[in-house]
């Protein structure tokens, strides 16, 4: 078995010269440290600098790619949604209301128009608020239809 083993091994079992490793050992003052022990000095070294600006070489862009450099694509205008974004909001107050208050469908079906029209980036929102605003208005209307019906012909 001790064929197998190399010397190494041998040294941090503790057998062979009879050595105790020290993590085995508390006593032995390699096992722990003190820590308000003066550390050796060491010699004093310059401090590098804190931002080193390094110039791109003769024909190298910032990238240091020769004749080469990253055009720049800023984050350009956002697109208005402020039609769409209120066709939305109203459509969503008269579904949750149930339409008991009649000037959100209408609102959300006038800005859903308005907005189809003026901002095409916000066509999913507008869509969604006109069809909500003209779901809520139907409703009423077949509600209204047959509350007139049961009037007329119910005496």
């Amino acid at each position: 078995m001790s064929a197998f083993i190399t010397e190494g091994e041998q040294q941090m079992a503790g057998s062979g010269q009879g050595n105790t490793p020290p993590f085995n050992d508390p006593t032995n003052p390699g096992w722990y440290t003190d820590p308000y022990a003066k550390k050796p000095e060491q010699p004093a070294q310059p401090a590098p600098p804190s931002n080193p600006v390094i110039p791109p070489g003769p024909g190298y862009g910032p990238q240091g790619v020769p004749g080469y450099q990253q055009p720049f694509y800023g984050y350009g205008q956002q697109a208005k949604k402020g039609l769409s974004i209120a066709a939305l909001v109203c459509g969503i107050v008269s579904v949750v209301t149930i339409g008991l208050f009649f000037i959100p469908q209408v609102l959300a079906i006038v800005f859903g128009h308005l907005a189809l029209r003026r901002e095409p980036a916000g066509k999913p929102l507008a869509l969604t608020g006109l069809i909500m605003g003209y779901v809520v208005a139907g409703i009423w209307a077949v509600m209204l239809f047959f509350i007139s019906l049961g009037a007329v012909f119910g005496s």
